[in-house]
């Protein structure tokens, strides 16, 4: 419920991705440690990285 309201908002040039979505409503983020592997797949780069780890995997 709480991302429906953040993205529900109106959309402003602040917004870099989820958590400062959220962040605008006050809420705290807090980030934790992650598998590096588990990468965003937003561009054509990314695509290229993603198939090189799915190959060498």
């Amino acid at each position: 419920s709480l991302a429906k309201q953040a993205f529900d908002q109106p959309y402003r040039e602040t917004f870099t991705d989820d958590a400062s979505v959220i962040e605008s409503l006050g809420c705290q983020v807090t980030m934790v440690e992650g598998n590096r592997q588990n990468i965003k797949l937003t561009t054509p780069f990314d695509m290229m990285i993603a198939e090189l780890l799915i190959h060498n995997s």
